[in-house]
């Protein structure tokens, strides 16, 4: 399982690749597995993948608030 997007640069997070493993967590856990040590492993990745695309979002949200302004007439 790739590491990656848990940078703290919002900007070197690959947002495809992020929600694509996301998914793979949620479906390993809705197939109901018992592996509590993997569990933890994976919930705790979901973790860091929620956090990081969070900070994405947010990064995207603020530049677009720029971006309208700065062609908004005055």
């Amino acid at each position: 399982m790739p590491k990656s997007p848990t940078s703290k640069d919002p900007k070197s997070v690959d947002t495809a690749k992020a929600f694509t493993e996301l998914e793979e967590i949620a479906v390993w856990f809705e197939r109901g597995e018992k592996d509590l040590d993997q569990g933890l492993q994976k919930f705790e990745r979901a973790m860091a993948l929620a956090e990081a695309l969070k900070k994405r979002l947010t990064e995207a949200e603020n530049k677009i608030r720029e971006i309208k302004k700065a062609h908004s007439p005055e």
